[in-house]
């Protein structure tokens, strides 16, 4: 399987920009990837990682934040390329680029600040123990933010959620039908969300689920 996804977003990095920043969809993409940084509040000295990192469109708007070290994640060689070019050209000098599994992230355990997921959990193979790992490698006062497609709520949003979900599944290998929130709840504590398009796209901040010895301590 994990050969397969490697492969796969290998083909995908010569047009993969192309669709991310597709006229209409690419402008609102980019308004959502900004709110979802603004979300992260990122402070001077923090590490940031982002998840599946593709390539690396949100690694310069990250560097204006100001952190210590950006970390970009990807399973794919040629994402990963496209991601390092990209940061070369907006002047970011604080990012290093690693090839890795983020349903295994090769970074140790309470090791950084803050970590961002933008539209990649519907498309990981187990997205739960990506969430797992995410969780794994933040420090006990990180934060996270997801950025994802969502269940909406509004009649209009879920006519159209029904229309994209067999599409997205059937060309993109996306699957817009996951419930990650109530997976979010689960894992950890939610702590701010926004919504967009009637709740089909949605972002989320959260944090490490408190401890029974952690609330003894308090």
């Amino acid at each position: 399987m994990r050969d397969k996804v490697e492969r796969r977003y290998d083909r995908f990095s010569y047009f993969y920009d192309f669709l991310d920043t597709f006229p209409g969809l690419g402008s609102a993409e980019k308004r959502w990837r900004k709110h979802a940084i603004d979300m992260l509040d990122i402070k001077e000295g923090e590490r940031v990682v982002d998840i599946a990192t593709g390539s690396g469109l949100i690694i310069p708007w990250i560097a204006e934040k100001n952190p210590k070290e950006i970390i970009g994640i990807d399973i794919s060689t040629g994402m990963l390329e496209m991601a390092k070019k990209r940061a070369k050209k907006n002047g970011v000098k604080n990012a290093v680029f690693i090839k890795g599994d983020v349903e295994q992230l090769p970074l140790r355990d309470s090791s950084v600040e803050k970590v961002i997921s933008t539209f990649s959990l519907t498309t990981i193979p187990d997205y739960e123990k990506a969430m797992d790992e995410m969780l794994r490698i933040l420090k006990k006062d990180g934060k996270a933010v997801i950025l994802d497609t969502g269940r909406p709520k509004k009649l209009w949003a879920k006519l159209t959620h029904i229309l994209l979900v067999p599409v997205a599944k059937l060309f993109g290998r996306t699957h817009f039908d996951r419930d990650i929130e109530t997976l979010l709840k689960n894992k950890g504590r939610i702590i701010y969300k926004s919504e967009f398009y009637g709740g089909m796209v949605y972002a989320v901040v959260f944090e490490k689920p408190i401890l029974k010895a952690e609330k003894q301590d308090e």
